[in-house]
């Protein structure tokens, strides 16, 4: 048996054949751009999102818009919630507060603003995690703020 039959028998694939005659998965993984985990069948139909992600939908509201949401709390959850320009720490100036909390004290900022939208703008290598007054100095300095045909 061939290894996607294999996939599409235990996650319920669906697979197609392109114009070579070969069968490729479709539509069941997860519907984070950088993320390649095959999404369960039950999990499918309700949220397309893999396991590690519908977890992460608690800590932000219309994240499948916004998929920076899910980057912020990787970095969050894996300990690594600090600006990336001044190394600003929210865990360490208010030990006290929830995570979700720290998580509103830092922005994602797309490092190239004129790739966001896109899909090579909307990965963790075009990412940065960046407090709001670098975020604001980053944007002044940039033209950020101007919509692009004016800068």
């Amino acid at each position: 048996m061939h290894i996607l039959d294999e996939l599409a028998k235990e996650f319920g694939a669906i697979l197609t054949t392109d114009d070579l005659g070969k069968k490729s998965r479709m539509d069941k993984i997860c519907k984070v751009s950088w993320c390649n985990s095959v999404v369960g069948k039950d999990e499918y139909t309700s949220t397309r999102y893999c396991k590690v992600h519908k977890q992460y939908r608690q800590y932000g509201s219309n994240a499948s818009r916004r998929p920076w949401l899910f980057y912020k709390v990787e970095r969050a959850v894996g300990g690594e919630l600090k600006c990336e320009c001044c190394g600003y720490d929210p865990k360490k100036s208010y030990p006290d507060r929830d995570l979700k909390t720290l998580t509103t004290l830092l922005d994602v900022d797309h490092i190239d603003s004129n790739l966001k939208g896109t899909e090579e703008g909307e990965q963790p290598s075009n990412y940065q995690l960046l407090c709001k007054h670098c975020h604001i100095l980053k944007s002044i300095d940039e033209g950020d703020y101007l919509r692009k045909i004016y800068r």
